[in-house]
């Protein structure tokens, strides 16, 4: 059985703060190791749902980042854009190869 995993790449240098925090709840987890597709997929279902509901704070202002940011969603790939479609952060499954 292929088993797969979830990786994360910061494309905006340098990462802004809250980008940072997204990813610090899932910091020691990442990658996501030994998943089966349909865990991959829930994981990423995971992730995105957090994505929408994070709550960052400029300004003193709260701001959603489901609702300031873009989060597109593919089959095995989640990018979080700015208002201006600069990619931030990037989650994604990949299949793990057999010698690691």
């Amino acid at each position: 059985m292929e088993k797969y995993r979830i990786e994360r790449q910061f494309i905006k240098k340098p990462a802004p703060a809250y980008a940072l925090k997204v990813s610090g709840y899932y910091h020691k987890r990442f990658p996501i190791k030994s998943l089966t597709e349909q865990e991959a997929k829930k994981e990423m279902d995971v992730i995105e749902n957090y994505l929408n509901d994070f709550t960052y704070i400029v300004r003193n202002s709260k701001n959603k980042l489901g609702i300031t940011h873009k989060i597109e969603r593919t089959d095995n790939r989640i990018t979080v854009y700015t208002l201006y479609d600069t990619p931030i952060i990037t989650f994604w499954i990949e299949e793990e190869k057999g010698d690691e």
